[in-house]
């Protein structure tokens, strides 16, 4: 059972295509990633399957058509979204981040994910009364991660979480990433690290000026000459431990 099922979307700025014709699935439980350069589209897809930015094509979640749903309607689906930016609220306390990410269970029902998430993020729990915005840049991604996972969602969208982080805890998330499928959400993975995406996933998709180039299984994908020349390169290894 596919949890999303995207089918010829396209969005523009103005008359200006920003994606056009992208159709993709993200089935019950897995691991999608959409790799390319910088500009791509890569971010719109996200925000379009979200509802913040129109689009034309089919978006259809748990079989649901979501045409003309609002961005809260489809949160309450089960559709979470980690921005670039993290968007985090930087003078509150770690603990009322993630609060805030359970509001749709009220606020005795949303504590009672806080342990669920802890136990996903052990660090946020060293760091509940800390302010989000004192946090490691590590450290904010996990709580972004975190507070999207207090919904409860069936699909995780995660746009670029490895931006702007060192090597080494760039390891950690993508680890952190790989637990959080094993939970169950399906996940679906936007990234410009095409190395590390594509050795967690299960599938990718390769999105270039606004289209899909190439698909299919992620270690295919990934010993693609085509995929090695462009965004692997010549080294070899990503320190990722192996799926």
């Amino acid at each position: 059972m596919s949890v999303l099922s995207v089918e010829k979307l396209a969005v523009s700025y103005g008359a200006i295509p920003a994606v056009e014709d992208i159709s993709l699935v993200v089935p019950e439980g897995g691991l999608v990633t959409v790799i390319g350069p910088n500009g791509a589209g890569k971010s719109t897809l996200l925000n379009a399957i979200m509802g913040v930015l129109p689009s034309r094509g089919a978006i259809r979640f748990l079989g649901r058509d979501l045409g003309g749903m609002p961005v809260e309607a489809r949160v309450h689906q089960g559709i979470a979204l980690v921005p670039e930016k993290r968007e985090l609220f930087a003078t509150m306390s770690v603990a009322d981040n993630l609060l805030l990410g359970g509001f749709r269970f009220g606020r005795r029902h949303a504590g009672d994910e806080l342990d669920r998430v802890y136990g996903l993020f052990p660090r946020l729990r060293e760091r509940h009364r800390q302010q989000a915005g004192t946090l490691s840049g590590g450290e904010r991604q996990m709580l972004a991660m975190g507070r999207a996972m207090m919904g409860k969602p069936r699909l995780l969208m995660l746009d670029e979480p490895s931006l702007g982080l060192a090597p080494l805890i760039v390891r950690d998330i993508f680890r952190i990433i790989a637990d959080l499928r094993a939970t169950g959400v399906a996940i679906l993975l936007v990234e410009q690290n095409a190395r590390a995406a594509l050795q967690v996933a299960d599938r990718g998709y390769v999105l270039e000026t606004g289209r899909v180039t190439l698909e299919g299984d992620a270690k295919t994908l990934a010993a693609d000459p085509r995929i090695v020349e462009m965004y692997l390169g010549a080294a070899s290894g990503s320190g990722l431990p192996s799926r």
